[in-house]
């Protein structure tokens, strides 16, 4: 074959491929595609914000032990039915009875502690007999003061003092008639000087001498023993004053220390131990007599999970010996009548959740029933998913259960909680949304056969809705994402 052959006949088979891929083309345009459709309405938009969760059925009652301890006895099993006040279980007694004679023991003590500082606290009879022991300590000092400086003197003359006075006086006597005698001898004498008168005056004369000496020594006699008797009366009067003096120092002393001693400190610690001391024995008290573990509602009893003593241990279901305390109830009563569905939402989301918001519910084990519910409490304090990531409690009380849901405490599902709802919203289904290089359009379907490509303004987005602002009218029939590609101008028909 010439090269002039082989160039006709390439150009004739391009010539013929083109044609047929203009034939498929134009085939492609004429043919009709089916296409789910939706009309644009105008209605109340619902803004919500999902969260996993899960059923709480009914009033749910933690029974909590009030101090730690162990099981004794449990005297239930799960899943029964109880009433409010029904014994679950009872920790053993003898830990509490030993607490409680230690509290008791502890009061005892405290009491004893106060009324001994009480006893060491004068009271007001002390105060008035130390004063007046004061006064007249007081008083006698002054009396001593003043008998030792008193003029003549001090004291009394002693029985030897008035001996010698009356020796002195009775020498005074015999001294002065002596004397009389002497000048009686002597008168006579010079009036008829004679020997015999001359014997007699000189006898006379010796006599009174005599006497006059024995007089002398007399008053010198009792000099000597009043001089020391007066010393001897001074010394004792000092003596005297200086006693008194330190025994009004010693009294004065005792009254102030009565006077200033101030207990109140130590009496207000130790009243503030007594009342100490009977907490402890209330709780003490109170702890013996809860050491019996019971519903607080009524219910079926379920045996919940408790951490084990052992670091690092799983966690188990209590049993007869294991160790409980406050910080985890080691079983709840659950009435069944009614639930509620606890909702985990995120940190990111909480903020926009408030009480009395109405909410959605679809559990898993019924994922076509919907059930209606309202936010009752949200927890303040969050919590750690799995994942580590931060959610808080939100709590939905369930309005109604529909005929054939069974629901049953635990079962998981999601929640949508309403937070917004926006008025006369212009809406279409998030299906009929398409997005290319950041400008928002649809297929609007015209004259009921083809679709044309239209920009619209969007406003608030969830996850099965989107708010319209400009672009389309009420009633637009608009096409929804699906397995065929939607171009502009594309034919279609509506599913039925």
């Amino acid at each position: 074959m010439s090269r002039k052959t082989k160039l006709i006949a390439g150009f004739l088979v391009l010539l013929l491929v083109g044609v047929g891929a203009a034939v498929a083309i134009l085939g492609t345009r004429s043919a009709v595609v089916e296409v789910d459709t939706a009309i644009v309405r105008v209605e109340t938009l619902g803004v919500a914000v999902t969260a996993s969760g899960q059923i709480e059925m009914g009033e749910r009652g933690d029974v909590f032990p009030r101090s730690p301890g162990v099981i004794e006895e449990i005297l239930v099993e799960e899943g029964q039915q109880v009433a409010s006040g029904t014994v679950i279980a009872t920790l053993e007694r003898e830990p509490f009875e030993l607490q409680l004679k230690q509290a008791e023991a502890g009061l005892v003590q405290a009491q004893s502690q106060l009324a001994a500082i009480e006893r060491q606290e004068p009271g007001s009879g002390d105060l008035r007999t130390a004063r007046t022991a004061t006064d007249v300590a007081w008083r006698q000092y002054q009396a001593a003061v003043s008998a030792a400086t008193a003029p003549g003197g001090p004291g009394p003359m002693s029985a030897e003092v008035e001996a010698a006075r009356k020796v002195t006086l009775e020498t005074l006597r015999v001294y002065e008639q002596a004397k009389v005698a002497f000048e009686a001898a002597r008168s006579a004498h010079e009036a008829s000087p004679t020997p015999a008168l001359e014997g007699s005056r000189v006898a006379a004369e010796a006599i009174m001498l005599q006497a006059r000496d024995a007089h002398f020594a007399a008053q010198q006699r009792e000099a000597g023993l009043v001089a020391a008797n007066a010393a001897a009366a001074r010394q004792q009067a000092l003596a005297a004053r200086d006693q008194a003096h330190i025994g009004y120092l010693t009294a004065k002393a005792q009254q102030d220390k009565l006077e200033s001693t101030d207990l109140s400190p130590e009496r207000r610690a130790a009243r503030a131990a007594i009342s100490q001391a009977r907490d402890a024995v209330a709780l003490a008290q109170r702890n013996l007599d809860e050491s019996a573990l019971v519903a607080p509602v009524n219910g079926v009893v379920v045996f919940r999970s408790t951490g084990s003593a052992i670091p690092g241990a799983p966690a188990v279901k209590p049993t007869t010996g294991t160790p409980v305390s406050p910080q985890a109830a080691p079983f709840s009563v659950v009435n069944m009548t009614s639930g509620q569905f606890v909702a985990q939402v995120d940190e990111a989301d909480i903020a926009r959740v408030a009480e009395d918001k109405k909410a959605i519910i679809r559990v898993d084990a019924f994922p076509l029933a919907e059930l209606s519910g309202v936010v009752t409490r949200i927890s303040p304090i969050a919590e750690l998913t799995a994942t580590g990531g931060t959610t808080f409690l939100v709590y939905i009380e369930i309005d109604e259960v529909p005929a054939g849901v069974d629901l049953r405490d635990g079962m998981q599902g999601d929640a949508e909680i309403e937070i917004e709802a926006i008025s006369e919203a212009m809406t279409i289904p998030i299906e009929a949304l398409f997005d290319e290089g950041g400008q928002a359009h649809v297929y609007v379907l015209t004259n009921g056969q083809t679709l044309a490509r239209t920009r619209i303004e969007v406003g608030t987005v969830t996850e099965t809705e989107a708010q319209v602002l400009s672009g389309l009218e009420e009633g637009d029939e608009v096409a929804l994402s699906g397995p065929t590609e939607l171009t502009d101008g594309l034919r279609v028909r509506p599913a039925e």
